[in-house]
């Protein structure tokens, strides 16, 4: 009887629409947890994307990239930032896509987990790239950061026995 008339005063003080507000927000997704290469975590659909995008001459707008990154992304490579914001990133990827014959980011990962927290994903995949019809690989490994499910922070090293074409100085 406690909980109606409670109820009953809180809708009668006005106080309905702050209760509308709070059953009609969704709880925060749980983090996506994992230890071994997912196909379902944000890095593997975004290169799964990518590797399509390189490959669209249209492919690389701000628009694509917020689908998975938020608008102060970050992608830095050996230590150096090479693009922030999704129009820098789509303008960085559309230089690279005019100089390259090919490039592949392979998927799923040679190793992939996610922090306990799941705000970070740690990936170690092989990158291979054609540029001037010579072929190069790349081991690259590093974390991404995540905010409210999207890669705010790209920061990978590149090891390559010949310079691929994502390491290409800014």
């Amino acid at each position: 009887m406690k909980i109606l008339l409670a109820a009953f005063a809180a809708l009668t003080l006005g106080a309905a629409p702050a209760i509308a507000r709070s059953v009609a927000t969704p709880a925060p997704a749980a983090p996506h947890l994992f230890s071994a290469p997912v196909e379902t975590d944000v890095v593997t659909r975004m290169f799964n994307w990518w590797n399509q995008a390189i490959k669209d001459p249209q492919g690389f707008t701000p628009e694509a990239f917020s689908r998975y990154f938020t608008d102060d992304a970050i992608l830095r490579i050996n230590g150096t930032n090479r693009a922030k914001g999704l129009t820098d990133l789509a303008a960085r990827f559309r230089k690279i896509q005019a100089s390259v014959d090919a490039v592949e980011i392979h998927t799923p990962f040679v190793q992939a987990f996610s922090s306990p927290d799941g705000s970070k994903i740690f990936t170690y995949h092989l990158e291979t790239g054609v540029q001037n019809g010579k072929r190069s690989e790349s081991m690259v490994m590093g974390y991404v950061e995540l905010r409210d499910g999207k890669i705010a922070l790209v920061n990978f090293l590149s090891m390559e026995g010949q310079p691929g074409p994502m390491d290409a100085a800014p």
